[in-house]
């Protein structure tokens, strides 16, 4: 009798499913300190899910514990965030982070107008800034010095770019002058423009200024490459 011959089943290994995060809007802030110093970061915004995305160079992030193991960050509308870390050990792991859980309670808009209403008054000028229609208002920052910020109405969540650095991270975006409005703006207003002024501390025979405005938003084309990433 004649063996037949046989046929070896050879197992293929399942293909690693691609994941890519996409982007279609950016914000791009400048922040300048009382020397004059400038820096822009950039903020990635998926305007159909309302995640937002931090790109480590992009955002000009701050990043001594991560190192170069940090690759990417993003924060969801609901207060969640996940850091994207290709560590040398691990290999390419995702960390759940979360930050200001009363500030996404539906309740939370009426503390905000609150607070925003003892503090804050109508100057009476508004001016269109990359689409938005921005609302000027002012607060006293002591006897001489005042406070001037730009609100506008919008249709995602800022919160959590506003949170960023309250996260237990040490990687940081810029914030020699802080964006964290939470408490004071509701989750559908963005901040356009906050500029300090302080009569009481002149610098070269004026008064000290600190400014972070908002210098663009619009259309970005970004994705990345979220494939082989598992949770730690």
């Amino acid at each position: 009798m004649i063996a037949e011959a046989t046929t070896p089943v050879v197992n293929k290994p399942n293909p690693t499913r691609t994941e890519t995060l996409s982007f279609d809007r950016m914000l791009v802030y400048e922040q300048s300190d009382y020397n004059g110093s400038i820096v822009r970061y950039q903020i990635l915004l998926n305007s159909k899910t309302g995640v937002m995305g931090f790109d480590k160079k992009l955002a000009s992030m701050s990043l001594p514990a991560f190192g170069d193991g940090f690759t990417f960050a993003t924060g969801q509308p609901d207060g969640s965030y996940r850091i994207y870390v290709n560590d040398p050990g691990e290999g390419k792991v995702i960390l759940r982070y979360s930050t200001g859980r009363k500030a996404y309670a539906s309740a939370f808009s009426s503390t905000c107008r609150q607070n925003f209403s003892r503090r804050y008054r109508l100057t009476g000028q508004s001016q269109q800034v990359n689409g938005f229609m921005a609302k000027q208002y002012q607060a006293s920052l002591g006897r001489k010095d005042m406070e001037y910020i730009s609100v506008a109405k919008v249709g995602f969540n800022p919160y959590p770019l506003y949170l960023f650095n309250e996260l237990e991270l040490e990687a940081k975006l810029p914030d020699a002058h802080s964006i964290n409005f939470v408490g004071r703006l509701t989750s559908g207003e963005l901040l356009i423009e906050s500029k300090k002024v302080y009569y009481s501390e002149l610098v070269n025979g004026r008064p000290a200024v600190s400014t972070l405005k908002l210098v663009y938003y619009g259309p970005m084309n970004y994705s990345f490459d979220a494939t082989g990433y598992r949770w730690r």
